[in-house]
């Protein structure tokens, strides 16, 4: 591949920043996530000189913190603080990046020979005269599962360059177009917020800061409390519990935020981990194509799909039911839809029904 001319078209970037501290009055203040907050403005320097690097192409930087923290975080904030699993990430894509950043870049109608292209590893198709969502080359890095929720009438004017490629070939262009980035390592954590250290643990600590959840019970099935949470958010549907005192490995099954309390069963394949069934009353469908009932379902980012049979139980909702059964699916949680390598849509799981 040869090094992009940026003379043959109207090229321009966008830095899109999209996390600040918000306090309790709802004030914007500068800083990405005060102290403890990713590193925007070192970012905003990379973009700038990768830009100058290229030919000087013009850059913007638009600040979408607050339509970030009204349709994305808060909202999650609520799903956290109910004991759900939500995935930011989704709704992010959905409503900020192929939403209020595309009307800003590309206008709320899009000319026809508009395109805004991101670094997602995804691919995009054309399948019954609509554009769709297909995974990427490298399955490693594939983001469709983060995608899944984005409409076709925005997928057509996107462009995922990085669909086709491996990470290994992306680095390898970075470096043979000295670009000053080419070195950096990657970016993880939730989408625009950042890391916050590593595990489940340290995501929980950053939560406390905006999620109120009283600590409670760790019960077995039966009722026997055999130890206590700080809090419903610090703990997600599979994860084990370590229990002072007990050499038996414990895992959450349920959350009850009615009484705060956190049920743990012995071992990953507990009848009460094992789903067979769930149920979405609001299902994103990516386009109106024709699709089996015999489907691919993922409700993970990086686990691997599995076999289900779909049924639209109304206008807008689905069925999804499993077999063999999934382990560890949570309310909140996104499943995404697929026909082979094509994502159909996403929606957020209400209900899951187990073995017990």
């Amino acid at each position: 591949m040869s090094r992009p001319n940026t003379q043959d078209i109207d090229l321009r970037a966008v830095f899109m920043r999209n996390w600040s501290t918000i306090d309790e009055r709802g004030e914007m203040h500068s800083g990405s996530g005060g102290a403890m907050g990713c590193d925007w403005l070192r970012d905003w320097h990379d973009v700038q000189r990768v830009c100058r690097h290229l030919g000087n192409i013009p850059v913007e930087l638009i600040d979408l913190s607050r339509d970030y923290w009204v349709h994305v975080f808060e909202p999650a904030l609520g799903q956290w603080s109910d004991g759900t699993t939500p995935n930011p990430d989704v709704e992010c894509n959905r409503s900020i990046k192929f939403g209020a950043l595309m009307d800003r870049v590309l206008g709320a109608q899009p000319r026809e020979h508009s395109w805004l292209a991101t670094g997602h590893y995804a691919r995009l198709i054309r399948r019954d005269g609509y554009t769709m969502i297909a995974r990427a080359a490298d399955a490693t890095k594939d983001q469709s599962f983060f995608l899944s929720s984005v409409p076709s009438s925005r997928l057509a004017h996107s462009v995922f360059p990085l669909g086709l490629m491996h990470k290994h070939e992306t680095r390898a262009l970075a470096r043979k177009w000295a670009l000053p980035t080419a070195e950096n390592s990657e970016s993880m954590g939730l989408c625009f917020v950042g890391e916050r250290g590593a595990g489940a643990h340290a995501f929980a600590r950053f939560l406390d800061g905006y999620v109120e959840s009283g600590a409670g019970d760790m019960i077995t099935p039966d009722g026997t409390v055999v130890g206590t949470h700080c809090g419903l958010h610090t703990y997600t549907i599979g994860q084990r519990a370590r229990l002072a005192g007990h050499t038996e490995r414990f895992y959450v099954a349920r959350k009850d935020p009615a009484s705060r309390r956190i049920t743990v069963v012995p071992g990953k394949t507990h009848p009460l981990l094992l789903c067979t069934a769930l149920h979405v009353s609001t299902f994103h469908w990516t386009a109106d194509v024709a699709h089996p009932p015999q489907l691919l379902a993922q409700v993970r980012y990086r686990t691997p799909p599995s076999p289900c049979t779909v049924k639209q139980h109304d206008a807008a909702g689905v069925a999804v039911r499993f077999d063999p059964p999934v382990a560890a699916v949570s309310p909140g949680q996104t499943i995404a839809l697929y026909d082979g390598d094509v994502c159909l849509g996403s929606g957020t799981i209400d209900r899951v029904d187990t073995l017990a």
